[in-house]
């Protein structure tokens, strides 16, 4: 089976919320799930362990760092990386799998579909939330919200994530990119639009500018301290 040649990586920070219904939704047969905590003072660890089948690992805060020692934490020949406030699609080892094995591939994510927190939300909240998920669609490179699913080699020759506080992500598909093809799946991860919703003109200029000032030279920590809420 597909699902038991991976290991699912979840870097968490105060995410009891919703790390169940993130961990729930990898289902079962992959060969290991660890959430690597970057101490939560909520009850993100405590929850985290009643789901069956999961390993929590302590580390320092940042995701870059979580990242990579949940990496360094298995053996597993494929990696799957998921943000602890997102669902994965119905299918997605089967699909991930697939297309790890067509050649010249290196990095494998998803669509992104970004839920309302608020179940009340009206329509022109619902409809502002899934126009930013355009971008998941294929303009410019993935972020991690969209899953990244690679294969144990490709991880090493890139480096893995590099440690810094902020555009982790961007670093590592950039580097995929470099090694191969990036393949995004119709497949979608859902995710909750509770940045967006909480200070929406800031997060959504943070989200469109951040990655050209990353490429001018602006530093992830200057970067890091704009932005404010890292998780």
């Amino acid at each position: 089976m597909p699902a038991s040649s991976f290991a699912v990586v979840v870097p968490a920070l105060n995410e009891a919320e919703g790390i169940e219904s993130c961990l729930r939704s990898i289902g079962k047969g992959v060969r290991e799930t660890l959430v690597v905590d970057g101490g939560s003072t909520d009850e993100t660890v405590a929850r985290a362990k009643t789901v069956e089948g999961v390993r929590v690992l302590e580390a320092p805060r940042g995701r870059g760092l979580q990242l990579q020692l949940g990496a360094r934490a298995t053996s597993a020949p494929r990696l799957l990386f998921l943000h602890a406030d997102c669902r994965l699609p119905a299918g997605w080892a089967e699909a991930a799998a697939s297309a790890l094995e067509k050649p010249g591939t290196a990095l494998v994510c998803f669509r992104l579909h970004t839920e309302p927190s608020q179940t009340e939300s009206g329509i022109l909240a619902r409809a502002w939330l899934r126009l930013l998920d355009l971008r998941s669609f294929g303009v410019g490179l993935p972020y991690g919200d969209q899953a990244f699913a690679v294969r144990r080699e490709v991880f090493e020759e890139v480096g893995g994530f590099p440690p810094i506080p902020l555009m982790e992500d961007v670093v590592f598909a950039r580097n995929c990119r470099r090694r191969g093809r990036i393949r995004r799946l119709k497949p979608e991860v859902r995710t909750t639009g509770r940045r967006f919703e909480s200070r929406p003109l800031r997060a959504r200029i943070c989200t469109a500018t951040f990655p050209l000032l990353f490429r001018l030279g602006v530093s992830p920590e200057t970067l890091a301290r704009w932005y404010r809420d890292i998780r």
